[in-house]
């Protein structure tokens, strides 16, 4: 009997972690047109945010949207500021289309990306303020918020 009341403690414990440390969801609005995206940002006067990430291969990008993209602090900044647009790279075939495949490519040459995650910060125009590449297993967004906040100050 002990034995078993000591697995239902266990198991209350661990339902209570799971539960308590559950991310609530956030609702970036990502678009992946960035036409779209410019036609949006001059009509609210806002930057846009460019993420070149690699969605089912990177884990970086998995870090960092875990650590940055998807937080409150990130999304409060992005609902006031940013216009998003997610640029995809998957080494899964099916996962975007063809055609968004083609306008994906020619933004990663316009811009001159290579590494992932990439994040580019540019006017309404899509003209490029600020760009950063890569994210550190430290964890550290330090920099990605630096580069958002030296952006909003032009």
């Amino acid at each position: 009997m002990k034995l078993f009341n000591y697995i239902l403690l266990l198991l209350f414990i661990s339902t209570a972690n799971l539960t308590g440390n559950a991310q609530k969801s956030i609702d970036l609005n990502w678009q992946t047109d960035f036409e779209e995206a410019k036609k949006i940002a001059s009509a609210q006067n806002k930057l846009i945010l460019i993420y070149f990430t690699g969605s089912d291969w990177s884990q970086s990008c998995e870090m960092l949207n875990k650590d940055f993209f998807y937080t409150t602090k990130f999304q409060e900044i992005a609902k006031k500021s940013l216009i998003l647009v997610r640029i995809n790279s998957p080494r899964r075939t099916g996962l975007i289309s063809g055609f968004q495949e083609n306008k994906n490519l020619n933004l990663k040459k316009h811009y001159n990306q290579k590494v992932f995650p990439t994040v580019i910060i540019t006017d309404a125009a899509g003209k490029k303020i600020a760009m950063l590449e890569s994210y550190n297993y430290l964890h550290d967004t330090s920099k990605h918020y630096a580069l958002i906040e030296n952006a909003l100050k032009l």
